[in-house]
Order: structure tokens, then sequence, then C-alpha cells
């Protein structure tokens, strides 16, 4: 395909889509929407709502996230925070907030679903990650179709099995129902059945949907991004896992099906979407506090402050 961002598609890459892990190269870069001039003007701008920054602790068996705010300073000197400290900035549906982006989300789908017959996908969103030298991402698992794009820097991905014991039922369930937010169990003997890709500027990848999985940094300022993607079959599984999940906390179901291919799925279906808009949820959702601030003339990049809810 001509001017594609995808650099090495190959027709073979369609039968398993989805299905496996997939490392490709990109063109990300060429759009020029990623370098430190551009992203410190988007900082700038971004709103609150729409971004996290976050620190996190050494331990990968013992997950400790704290959330902080880049209020009062510019998009230059947020980066150069992130580049001394430990920490990485995630601004969520940037397609939502630059246009910019926006087409090149789009470009980026339409052409995967030229690859891939039948591939129909909404809902579709970008992120962009500015994260420090050495930093980690604790184990976890998305509920949407995710993929990871490196522009800058280096990291190593590790992808695990999206069944048991990597990921159990109960714990897609709880992260869909907002019971908890992506973290879920880890064990370092699952390293032992984990791929582990080094994403070098200019690759990608993208892996089977829920698959948990863990980022570590080199020694570098990092810029990636993701892309996030929902489709029919993708949508039937999370009412599926939603309805699960009900049944099992308030009915003492236990074992529910996770099946999608029979009449169960429609029943599931109308249990999840009624819950939902009756917000029986409420109050059960994972708050958080605001506990640091940027602060570029620290020598870790952050200051404590007084902590409040977001």
């Amino acid at each position: 395909m001509k001017n594609s961002i995808i650099s090495d598609w190959k027709p073979q890459y369609a039968d398993n889509f989805s299905d496996v892990s997939l490392l490709l190269k990109h063109r990300l870069s060429a759009t020029g929407l990623f370098t430190k001039e551009r992203l410190s003007k988007l900082i700038d701008v971004y709103p609150t709502e729409k971004y996290n920054i976050t620190t996190m602790g050494y331990d990968v068996e013992n997950p400790l996230w704290r959330e902080g705010t880049k209020e009062g300073y510019s998009g230059n000197q947020v980066i150069d925070a992130i580049e001394q400290g430990r920490m990485w900035l995630n601004m969520r549906g940037v397609e939502s907030v630059d246009p910019e982006y926006g087409k090149l989300l789009n470009e980026i789908f339409d052409e995967f679903e030229e690859y891939v017959p039948g591939f129909e996908t909404f809902k579709r969103k970008m992120g962009i990650l500015v994260s420090s030298p050495k930093v980690q991402v604790f184990y976890h698992a998305d509920v949407p179709g995710q993929s990871l794009w490196q522009v800058e820097g280096k990291k190593r991905v590790y992808v695990y099995p999206n069944e048991a014991p990597f990921l159990k039922p109960e714990s897609i369930e709880s992260i869909i129902l907002g019971e908890t937010e992506e973290e879920i169990p880890y064990e370092r003997s699952f390293d032992d059945s984990a791929e582990v890709f080094d994403l070098k500027p200019g690759e990608m990848v993208h892996w089977p949907l829920n698959c948990p999985h863990r980022v570590e940094n080199e020694d570098c300022l990092n810029i990636s991004v993701t892309t996030e993607h929902w489709t029919n079959n993708l949508r039937k599984k999370y009412a599926v896992n939603y309805a699960n999940g009900i049944l099992r906390r308030k009915f003492g179901v236990q074992n529910p099906s996770q099946g999608t291919n029979n009449w169960s799925i429609y029943p599931k279906a109308a249990l999840a979407l009624g819950w939902r808009k009756l917000n029986l949820n409420k109050g059960k959702q994972v708050v958080r506090m605001v506990d640091f601030k940027v602060n570029p003339k620290s020598l870790t990049g952050i200051e404590d402050i007084e902590a409040y809810a977001k």
C-alpha cells in the first residue's frame, strides 16, 4: 500500500490477526506528530481530565502507583521533569483533543481493515505515553483491543497468555466492573510463559484481547503510542464478562460460561446493559488520589502535595 503506516505487512499476517501477538514496523515518526517540540505544545493545552501522570514503585510483585498533576508547568518543563525523574505521562483520547491525531488514528485502523478481511473497528482511541528512563508499567490487562507503538527510546514488553493462571475470569470482571484498575495478580514465575519484545523506535506490537502485559523502559526517555479499538466480537466478550461479574458477585453463580457463540449471550448482554444504565455499580469504582506535582527543579522531578481526589 502506497504511503502505508505499517512498512512490513505480509498477507499471511491476516490469517490469525488478533489471535497471536504480532511485531511490525511502522512510520509514525514520519508524521512529525511525536517530536518533543510537537508534544510540548500538546501538553501545554491538554485537559486535566484526559491525562494521568504517575510514578511507581520498584517491586513487580507489589505494585505501587502514585498519581500526580502537571498543572502550573509548560510542556517543555514537564518533559524535562519526566526525563530526569521516574514517572510517565499518559495523554488519553488524544484524537478528541487534536484533530491531527484523530486523522492519523483513522488512517491506522483503515489500513488494518484493508489488510485484514472482516476486521471492522469502532470506538477507536489513541493515547500518547512520555515516560522516564528505567520506569516500569506493572502487570496489568486492558479491556479493549490494544497495540503499543514505539517512537523514541527502547522498552521491553512482556506479553502473557490471556487465560488462567495469568488472567483469571474474576480479574477481568473486576477491571470491567471498575472494582480495580488494570492491575491483576502477578508472580515472577509467569515470565517463563511470556512472549518478550524488545521494542525499538519504529516498531509496534499487537497482542490478543486481554493479554496481561508489563513494560520495562531502558535507560532513556521513551515516547510511545497506544491504540485501542472495539469490534462486534470484542463487544460480545465485554458483555459476557460484565454479566458474569454480576452473576458471580450478586447471585453467587460459580464458574459462569465465558462463551459468546450460544444463546446465553443475549440475556447476558441485556443484563450488562441494564445494570450499566441503572448505574447499579455506583460507589464501588476505584477513586484516584493525587498526591504529588511535577517539579522540574527537583532531583526526582516531583514534589509531594496534600492528597486530593481526582
